[in-house]
């Protein structure tokens, strides 16, 4: 239960649980709008480019993106071969998006459209630029939808995607937006779409740091919240070959419940003008 599990943050300062800290850090009204600037406030500061958004670790983008193929083209095998013979388009959201980096070296390569979220707009502005170049050989897809928006934030569009892909960002939201956003999510998938969630993990408890507003969590953490979610877990993989100095990163493919899944497509089969909100 997440409500025993302790945590720490870079100043010494312990939390008997993950409770504690939020209202630490809630703003007067009880929302934690302050918490979420911060973030954004932190990533707008950051170099647009892939040394940036990996923190000064630049060379480790070919290691993630080689894991996460393998773990996609496994999870999606069907949906992907039907791409293959041409009897399937497919559609992807990148959530946390930052300059494009999991666009232009994976998503795009397999599938036929990918919409990019980003808060940070002088990352998203990055990106659009980034993946308007031509580049050879041309992948597959094409940057179609640009969202310069939080995922505590976005709604997503009924029945558009078959992968949803969310990396390094889950780390930013509070458990109760965390939950909610596998509520929503579910709503933009089609019947047969798969999340992915990529993450930094910590041994035990959660690791606050108090730079950039996010809070990583440990693995029985995060499957404590995904079982709140009412998502089934799966894969849960280790990424490997990862620094040592560095958290631990795992990724989880993630598919919603059935009544969820029923839901949005019972949604999906109604006219749709777009996106909401």
């Amino acid at each position: 239960m997440t409500s025993d599990i302790k945590g720490r943050d870079g100043e010494g300062r312990e939390f008997t649980s993950p409770d504690e800290l939020w209202q630490k850090e809630a703003d007067a009204d009880g929302g934690h709008n302050t918490w979420y600037h911060k973030a954004v406030a932190y990533w707008d500061s950051q170099e647009a480019s892939y040394n940036g958004v990996l923190g000064g670790y630049g060379y480790t983008s070919d290691l993630d993106v080689r894991d996460s193929r393998q773990l996609l083209l496994k999870a999606m095998r069907v949906q992907l071969e039907a791409a293959d013979k041409g009897q399937r388009q497919l559609t992807a959201l990148d959530c946390g998006a930052g300059v494009g980096r999991v666009t232009e070296q994976l998503l795009r390569q397999h599938f036929h459209s990918v919409d990019l979220l980003e808060p940070s707009k002088h990352l998203l502005d990055t990106a659009a630029k980034n993946l308007s170049a031509r580049t050879v050989p041309q992948p597959r897809g094409v940057a179609e939808r640009f969202f310069c928006e939080g995922l505590q934030a976005h709604n997503f569009e009924v029945g558009r995607y078959d992968c949803i892909w969310i990396q390094w960002c889950m780390l930013y939201l509070t458990d109760v937006d965390f939950i909610s956003l596998f509520q929503r999510a579910a709503v933009g998938l089609k019947p047969d779409g798969l999340i992915f969630v990529k993450e930094n993990i910590c041994k035990d408890g959660f690791v606050v740091d108090n730079d950039d507003s996010s809070l990583t969590r440990s693995n029985s953490y995060m499957l404590d919240l995904f079982e709140k979610a009412g998502v089934q877990v799966l894969y849960n993989v280790k990424q490997r070959n990862w620094p040592k100095e560095l958290f631990e990163v795992r990724m989880y493919v993630l598919k919603p419940p059935p009544a969820a899944a029923a839901a949005a497509a019972a949604a999906g089969a109604a006219p749709e003008d777009g996106m909401q909100g």
